[in-house]
């Protein structure tokens, strides 16, 4: 197993989510938010994937990584969480088309082959990371030439109602929000950033923004959340980016 070199936001990350234990996997099956919201939009981001190499970082318990293998491609999952990683394994089995590993995407991941994937999703996972200059490095180097990078984050705007007042939008903060899972209260602690510093880090890394897709929640599928679905209209409630790596960088 990859040795796993602890850092204080993924110290953070696996202390929250280890305390939600399987509250946070069996959720994100069936919320709206997730099954009908975020892994459709990443899933459209990523257009045909049939033969091609997936790299999906922060896979919790394998739901978009179990898509896209349904949708042709071969998945190699990563995640700090290793309750997580072993939720993934046993929900794909034994396949040739997905493998499962402990890693924290805020190191180097030299077990990870540079110029080996086509697309690189990182779906909900980068805002518990404050310095993205790493993952953001790592996930170019391992794409090969025109690859992909898909991401979904929590949108700036939506983030700002948690910050304490007086909230400043151009300031990256350590939030503070408090999830409610199987009738349990759980505290989760987040970055919220700016996006024009959202941007520019792509930038830096090498990467041109292709496209910021807003999708629409389905008012069915939040047909038993009505007051949910009127929040999730007013706005934007995810981020999403489609990146293409750039060449000569």
């Amino acid at each position: 197993m990859h040795h796993l070199d602890m850092s204080t936001d993924a110290s953070r990350a696996l202390h929250d989510f280890n305390a939600m234990e399987g509250a946070y996997t069996d959720d994100a099956d069936k919320n709206p938010i997730n099954a009908s919201y975020e892994r459709p939009a990443m899933l459209e981001m990523a257009g045909d994937v049939t033969g091609k190499r997936v790299l999906d970082v922060g896979c919790a318990g394998g739901a978009l990584s179990e898509a896209l293998v349904a949708r042709g491609a071969s998945v190699v999952g990563i995640d700090v969480n290793e309750r997580f990683i072993e939720r993934a394994r046993a929900r794909l089995g034994v396949t040739p088309n997905a493998e499962f590993h402990v890693a924290d995407i805020a190191e180097p991941m030299p077990f990870v082959a540079t110029g080996s994937f086509d697309i690189v999703t990182a779906s909900l996972v980068l805002h518990y990371v404050e310095d993205w200059t790493t993952p953001l490095r790592e996930f170019r180097r391992v794409l090969r030439p025109d690859g992909v990078l898909l991401i979904s984050t929590h949108h700036p705007t939506q983030d700002i109602e948690l910050a304490a007042p007086p909230a400043d939008y151009f300031k990256t903060t350590l939030l503070t929000d408090v999830w409610r899972k199987r009738g349990h209260d759980y505290t989760v602690r987040f970055y919220r950033r700016p996006l024009s510093a959202i941007v520019s880090a792509l930038a830096q890394a090498g990467f041109v923004v292709e496209r910021m897709p807003e999708p629409i929640p389905d008012a069915e599928a939040f047909a038993a959340t009505p007051d949910l679905y009127k929040r999730m209209r007013r706005g934007p409630w995810f981020l999403f980016i489609r990146a293409i790596k750039r060449s000569g960088v």
